[in-house]
């Protein structure tokens, strides 16, 4: 399993630890979200400084612009000890498989360009990238796709602080997803905030990192998710990666067990 993965599965079934081993980290507060490090491709000397400053993951992001395979190859050169994965707008199976060899731990994708086969590869998680954008018929098949999370995007609106709109679009948005649940953290967007979102069901943050003063940032953020309660007042629904031939076998199911009551 994913490591991100398996640290979400860890907060949402109240069994918070910290990503990594020894003695030291052990005497760390016990952060109730995951502090993902959200860098731009190329910039290997952010993504040091985010895994000395104590980012539990790194979110590796590669825009159109950007050369893909010349981007992807420079990742695979670089040194990360703690987990890290790629954010693409489109992905290849064969690109999954690639990343995963050279120790990608989790993959981001939007959904338009992502070729579906994508959904099959079972050694890299696999995290849905959405927005309100997304139609709402289309947001409630989100919980029968093979997928690990969802990434809550902000959409265009990323120097403003979260505004109460804002937040009954994520609610919307992960109300039938069924999955664990991320969200992005923009530059403007205060620590105050990571509450709203824990109390959503939000479990991990990509925090952007491309500004001034990225190990502040990242700290503060980190104190932030530090400082929540271990348990929260929303319950949701059992969150898994669901299998569309799983959910209609159990349909088939419970069909059968009517007929037989009728009998």
């Amino acid at each position: 399993m994913s490591k991100l993965i398996e640290k979400l599965e860890q907060l949402s079934e109240g069994r918070a630890q910290r990503l990594g081993f020894g003695a030291a980290l052990a005497r760390e507060k016990v952060s109730q979200m995951v502090v993902i490090a959200g860098v731009p491709a190329g910039d290997t000397g952010l993504v040091t400084t985010a895994a000395k400053a104590g980012a539990e993951a790194i979110l590796i992001t590669i825009t159109p612009e950007d050369k893909k395979d010349e981007a992807l190859s420079k990742i695979g050169s670089v040194e990360i000890d703690i987990p890290w994965g790629v954010s693409l707008d489109a992905v290849t199976r064969e690109e999954a498989r690639q990343l995963a060899e050279t120790g990608c731990d989790f993959v981001v994708f939007a959904p338009a360009g992502t070729q579906a086969a994508v959904l099959g590869e079972e050694k890299i998680g696999k995290v849905l990238r959405v927005d309100a954008s997304l139609n709402d018929s289309l947001g409630r098949t989100i919980n029968r796709l093979s997928l690990d999370a969802v990434l809550l995007s902000r959409a265009g609106e990323d120097e403003s602080p979260l505004t109460v709109y804002q937040l009954m679009v994520y609610e919307h948005l992960a109300a039938g997803a069924g999955k664990y649940l991320l969200a992005e953290m923009p530059p403007g967007m205060a620590t105050d905030d990571l509450e709203s979102l824990w109390e959503l069901g939000v479990r991990g943050v990509v925090v952007d990192l491309a500004a001034k003063d990225p190990e502040k940032r990242l700290a503060q953020v980190k104190e932030a998710a530090q400082k929540l309660p271990a348990t929260g007042r929303k319950k949701r629904g059992k969150i898994s990666a669901t299998l569309p031939m799983a959910r209609e076998q159990s349909d088939m199911l419970e069909d059968d067990d009517d007929d037989e009551e009728d009998i």
